[in-house]
């Protein structure tokens, strides 16, 4: 009986679902809809107003302007001050020091583009360059096979990709000192009490 019971209900549920798909869909009314609600209303079906005509086209920029000098949002209702130069220290010939910890990844290069992943111990990921691109105030001039090429006005700096293959290869771990195993413990002789 157990067993017979899960198919039944299966079967009530498919007889169901078949009953409900009879009469799909429902017929759609036509009340209001078509060109006799149009004769009654008065108005011809190529007359009737385009809904898309009705909607009106968003203003101009130029009625913003008032928002973008006065801001609703700023305690002072100024707008946000340009962001300020970088210091000029930061650009000193001293911070080649940055670029040393960079560690240039890979290289790709396909016919249509061309980038490099360089890993900086500071941040999490690996961070792409392609041409153009600034990092630690360089700029990249060029992405070669083995390098990637920066430029800060007349300095020059290369980034190089290492070569693993001739890299020595790593020491061996050292052997695991062999452990003898643990002795198993002894069965304790319960005492004997005399009586």
């Amino acid at each position: 009986m157990t067993k017979i019971l899960p198919g039944m209900i299966v079967l009530a549920l498919l007889g169901l679902l078949v009953l409900q798909w009879k009469d799909w869909p429902p017929e759609t009314s036509r009340s209001g809809v078509g060109e006799d609600s149009a004769v009654e209303n008065g108005v011809a079906p190529e007359t009737q107003p385009d809904p898309l005509a009705r909607l009106t086209h968003p203003a101009d920029r130029d009625s913003y302007a008032s928002i973008v000098e006065r801001p609703l949002f700023r305690p002072d209702r100024k707008p946000e001050p340009p962001p300020e130069e970088a210091p000029a220290a930061a650009s000193a010939p001293g911070t080649d020091l940055a670029l040393d910890t960079l560690d240039l990844t890979a290289v790709m290069m396909t016919p249509t583009s061309v980038s490099a992943w360089v890993k900086d111990p500071s941040q999490p990921k690996l961070r792409r360059l392609r041409l153009g691109d600034e990092i630690e105030g360089w700029s990249v001039r060029e992405i070669l096979e083995d390098r990637v090429l920066l430029e800060r006005q007349d300095e020059e700096y290369a980034l190089l990709l290492r070569d693993y293959s001739k890299a020595p290869p790593p020491p061996a771990a050292p052997m695991p000192i062999p452990r003898r195993p643990p002795r198993a413990p002894e069965r304790a002789i319960p005492p004997v009490i005399d009586r």
